[in-house]
């Protein structure tokens, strides 16, 4: 690791958050830069069951190529051997006068978008829809796309009994879902609406003649896909099945009935959404021979919701990528790379190495020990490749990256420890540690992180060198990982969880980069204090 000193000076106005000393005015702050190695890592599957968002895709990245992404979901019953209708089956199989008839009329799929409600846009008109934000499509939001839904005929187990059913089963993107797919249940063009969904089932009240209740909706369904699906196929498979096997217990129905599978295509490659299936379900509206008060015969409507939760149904998404361009291939060796490439999904991620190659960063920050520096702040600093980056610009850059300890699988003490920390706002917390997208900067866009306890840690307790890893992330507040598959050897290792729902990528410079550039390549910038002799 070699390193230069740029400046000693002094810098009252210097930024003390998370240092060893306190600034009193006239105190020298120096500060040394050293050389950093990287590694691009392609993977070739990633962990994908159990995720907080399931990605459907048909979207050509400009950097990284098509990538396709699909989900299949087991369903859920709303209770154990459930009653349609008012009474039993048992009730009536009993009698023939209790028979109910039920008739499925409408079946929907609702799978909501991650949407944000404009609170200061809500109208006093109750009738008129509130204003959303949708956040998590990608591409051309106005694209009209063909979106399938099929029978899934896959049994998700929860429980791997290659593990005696003591371990979650692991699902992984590339498994290929062809052979499962049965039952076409939709199969259209469908458009994205990102309005609130209103529906306006009330009957007038005559006994208020100031307020026409009709007006008012009786549901207010905030912006999602909805999609009519095949109305036969759920008469047969759930309505004609009340009170039988199949609906007695969650184990049966899943069983029997053992999921969807959600698929789209478009002309372009030009769409990309992050979806919140873990609050979708099938709602299944049926009618059904009842009596009024005064027992005339009259028709009745109910209907049935089967959950998507995560809780209590186990969902897949399968993920594929085009090949990388080989202009980018050639950077995915065991050589120091010149660009870093990092991408969502089943993509890729960095390796970092503080030691630059040496395998003992304590060795290359021995100065800083043996002279007793007081490390006031370290960041590691990465620079976007703007000549890389496509058409797009920055628009197109994750505008947050995650650096974790890749050797030992875990959030990097600075992220623990960081005092802002979760905000409620994903782009404000954890701010210290940071990794958000620097566009401001004179020298570039760029992405910075504070690792000033990392290297506290090498310099005063002769702590091992780690690797670091640098990957995408959905949300800065998921520290959690699963496995990976890396590509060039099969290896299974962890990965964030939170870099798998994410389209997004960036390419970054590395260490080994041409003169022209050398003011962005990868670096590591300690400022120090030195004490005085």
């Amino acid at each position: 690791m070699s390193g230069v000193i740029f400046f000693t000076a002094c810098e009252r106005d210097y930024n003390t958050i998370g240092v060893d000393i306190v600034d009193d005015g006239s105190t020298n702050i120096n500060k040394i830069s050293y050389d950093v190695k990287a590694y691009n890592r392609k993977l070739s599957a990633v962990r994908t069951d159990g995720l907080s968002g399931y990605q459907l895709a048909d979207y050509k990245h400009p950097i990284f190529g098509v990538q396709k992404a699909s989900f299949a979901s087991q369903l859920s019953l709303p209770s154990s051997n459930p009653t349609f209708g008012d009474v039993s089956q048992a009730n009536e199989d009993s009698s023939a006068d209790n028979q109910e008839n039920e008739v499925v009329t409408e079946v929907y799929l609702h799978i909501p978008f991650y949407s944000t409600l404009v609170s200061d846009t809500i109208s006093d008109d109750s009738s008129k829809p509130k204003d959303y934000r949708v956040d998590s499509i990608f591409g051309n939001i106005n694209a009209t796309f063909n979106l399938k839904v099929n029978e899934y005929t896959k049994y998700l187990r929860v429980l791997d009994p290659e593990t005696n059913f003591q371990e979650a089963k692991a699902y992984y993107s590339n498994e290929d879902p062809t052979e499962f797919i049965s039952t076409v249940l939709f199969d259209g063009d469908v458009e994205i609406n990102q309005e609130e969904l209103l529906y306006f089932n009330n009957e007038d009240d005559p006994n208020t003649p100031d307020e026409d209740e009709s007006e008012v909706p009786s549901e207010r369904l905030a912006p999602r896909l909805r999609i009519a699906l095949n109305t036969q196929f759920f008469q047969e498979k759930i309505i004609n099945n009340e009170g039988k096997s199949p609906l007695l217990s969650a184990n049966n129905f899943q069983e029997y009935l053992r999921g969807v599978y959600v698929s789209m295509e478009t002309a372009n490659n030009d769409l990309a959404m992050l979806l919140d299936v873990s609050n979708g379900y099938i709602e299944v509206h049926y009618q059904y021979d009842n009596t009024d008060s005064e027992g005339e015969a009259i028709v009745s409507e109910k209907s049935v919701k089967l959950s998507l939760s995560a809780n209590t149904a186990n969902k897949v998404n399968y993920l594929s990528n085009d090949p990388y361009p080989q202009q980018i291939a050639d950077q995915f060796t065991n050589q120091d790379a010149s660009r870093l490439y990092i991408q969502g999904g089943a993509g890729s991620i960095v390796e970092v190495d503080i030691s630059n190659g040496s395998g003992d960063a304590l060795n290359e920050l021995q100065e800083a020990k043996s002279k007793g520096w007081l490390i006031n702040e370290a960041n590691l600093i990465f620079y976007v490749d703007e000549t890389a980056i496509g058409q797009g610009g920055t628009e197109t850059l994750p505008k947050r990256i995650y650096l974790y300890d890749y050797q030992n699988e875990r959030p990097l003490i600075d992220y623990t420890v960081d005092l802002s920390q979760n905000t409620g706002v994903d782009s404000t917390s954890y701010a210290i540690f940071d990794g958000r997208l620097d566009e401001e900067n004179s020298v570039g866009p760029r992405y910075k992180f504070r690792i000033t306890n990392y290297i506290n840690n090498l310099i005063k307790n002769d702590s091992l060198n780690i690797k670091l890893g640098l990957s995408t992330t959905n949300s800065i507040l998921n520290a959690a990982s699963v496995s990976a598959i890396l590509e060039s050897d099969s290896r299974l290792i962890k990965v964030p969880q939170a870099s798998i729902p994410n389209f997004q990528g960036t390419v970054l410079y590395g260490n080994n980069v041409p003169n022209d550039v050398s003011d962005k390549k990868l670096k590591l910038e300690i400022y120090y204090t030195e004490p005085e002799k």
